[in-house]
């Protein structure tokens, strides 16, 4: 199996995806900026070291191996599962909706279908690990039980191949940075990344935003437009450069099949901003 794993890894381009995870240890070399594959710490949850050994996901292997990650394989898992695409009709109406609802001004609704997506990954890897919630029945807190929904190899994919794309913008800036950019990463959580530029990227913030909005910015924040030109006009060196990993053009495609032109979007930009912790920001 570990053999068909290093196959599979190695056809890995982006435009189908197998349920593929291995054990393995793993050594960057030292002057590694971003190292991508995770270890659990007892203290401090999930860390990101220069070596250890890990379970890791097809997806993190690739970009693991692009950065010239030295992998030792003891144990590997595939599972052919190409064409199988349980969810997507379901999240594409959802989204769909959300969309919708954005766009009517409907902020309630709005929210009540963002948490309506997110609860349908969760729930995917509910009760997979031992994990305490609260009861408001119970009136306290009690461990939680598989849902019907509940997939570990699912939820061992969907948490892979988000931590590799989001390295993937993480190591793209740093290959970049090693031309002639100035790439300023400042935090990246989840499916997000905080980032600034200097001049020589080539981005004047006066035009990040569309030409329909530039005298009334507030009211058309107000209303829930989307405000912000696409990424890949506002910042084309980085948006080309996403287009070199595999991973990325995965969720490209994904969107596309929905009928999104768009897989990363801007969702705010600021002159100066003032980094506290990962979430907490303040800009102007």
């Amino acid at each position: 199996m570990i053999n068909k794993f290093k196959e599979a890894v190695l056809e890995f381009d982006g435009t189908e995806l197998v349920i593929a995870v291995a054990d393995v240890s793993f050594e960057f070399t030292d002057d590694t900026s971003y190292p991508n594959l995770c270890i659990r710490h007892k203290d401090y949850g999930l860390i990101s070291p220069l070596s250890g050994r890990t379970i890791a996901t097809l997806p993190e292997i690739n970009l693991a191996l692009r950065m010239g990650c030295k992998i030792t394989y003891h144990e590997a898992l595939v599972i052919d599962s190409k064409d199988e695409f349980v969810y997507r009709d379901h999240l594409k109406k959802l989204i769909d909706d959300r969309n919708k609802a954005k766009k009517d001004g409907n902020k309630l609704m709005d929210q009540m279908l963002k948490l309506f997506v997110n609860t349908l990954y969760g729930k995917v890897a509910q009760g997979i690990s031992i994990k305490k919630g609260h009861d408001l029945r119970l009136e306290g807190t009690k461990e939680l039980e598989p849902s019907a929904v509940s997939q570990a190899y699912f939820a061992t994919m969907i948490t892979g191949v988000l931590r590799a794309a989001l390295s993937s913008l993480l190591v793209a800036i740093d290959e970049l940075n090693k031309e002639v950019y100035n790439y300023l990463p400042i935090s990246a959580t989840t499916d997000g990344m905080l980032y600034g530029v200097a001049p020589e990227c080539g981005i004047d913030f006066k035009n990040v935003v569309r030409e329909e909005f530039h005298d009334d910015i507030f009211s058309a924040i107000e209303s829930g437009e989307n405000v912000f030109k696409p990424f890949s006009e506002v910042d084309p060196v980085l948006f080309n450069k996403l287009q070199e990993f595999p991973v990325l053009r995965m969720l490209q495609q994904s969107r596309a099949s929905w009928g999104y032109d768009d897989f990363i979007e801007i969702k705010h930009a600021v002159n100066e901003v003032l980094n506290v912790k990962t979430r907490g920001q303040a800009g102007a």
